[in-house]
């Protein structure tokens, strides 16, 4: 796991945002769904991005789609979101991911990805989980929902961390508030739902000038 967060944490250095796109409903059950899937991501790709997680699903062909997804493109360090419960956990380990991320903290499931070398970064809401996941190893935390909990809780986290952290933001970020919460604490940030249809809007394609 160590190598792992460490190729994160450099990647991340490199140009600091996720975007994350979650499937659509009944996904499986459309066939041209997943070609419009494909078509984002290679959007996106044009679009100078580097990082995309694929949010789970519990459906067996979902991770045929990783799979496809990540030799397609190799250029795109692509992890999983939403990995909350054994089932999700167990489906990722034969996708040999570089990183994927849970809402919460499980330690059960963190557990389990120490022992599989697997990085899937805990979501941290407060203190108490924030010194578990330091315990365990992570250098990398999510913080969800980070439109909520705002500066001030990394503030707080920054505080009584005794070595360095590397805080990943999530939850209601905006494109437009990109350069205030990377100037203001957070390492990175993940962007999703606030982004029509999962493709830069004008703040994003200006941010992305930069990187």
């Amino acid at each position: 796991m160590e190598v792992k967060q460490n190729n994160l944490i450099k990647s991340l250095s490199i140009q600091p945002l996720i975007v994350v796109i979650r499937l659509e409903h009944q996904f499986f059950n459309i066939s041209h769904r997943r070609k419009n899937l494909l078509l984002k991501i290679e959007k996106l790709s044009n679009h100078g991005i580097k990082n995309i997680e694929i949010g789970w699903d519990a459906n067996p062909e979902w991770v045929h789609l990783i799979l496809e997804i990540k030799n397609k493109f190799r250029s795109i360090n692509i992890g999983v979101a939403s990995i909350s419960s054994i089932q999700s956990f167990e489906s990722i380990l034969s996708l040999d991911l570089n990183y994927s991320m849970s809402p919460f903290f499980n330690k059960e499931i963190h557990l389990k990805a120490i022992k599989y070398n697997q990085l899937v970064i805990p979501g941290i809401s407060n203190i108490e989980n924030f010194k578990e996941a330091i315990n365990l190893g992570y250098k990398i935390v999510k913080i969800f929902p980070a439109s909520k909990l705002g500066i001030n809780f990394i503030k707080e986290l920054q505080d009584f961390k005794k070595k360095d952290i590397f805080f990943i933001g999530a939850g209601g970020i905006k494109s437009k508030n990109l350069k205030r919460l990377l100037k203001n604490g957070y390492d990175a940030l993940v962007i999703g739902r606030e982004l029509r249809n999962q493709l830069p809007d004008k703040d994003l394609e200006i941010w992305l000038k930069d990187y």
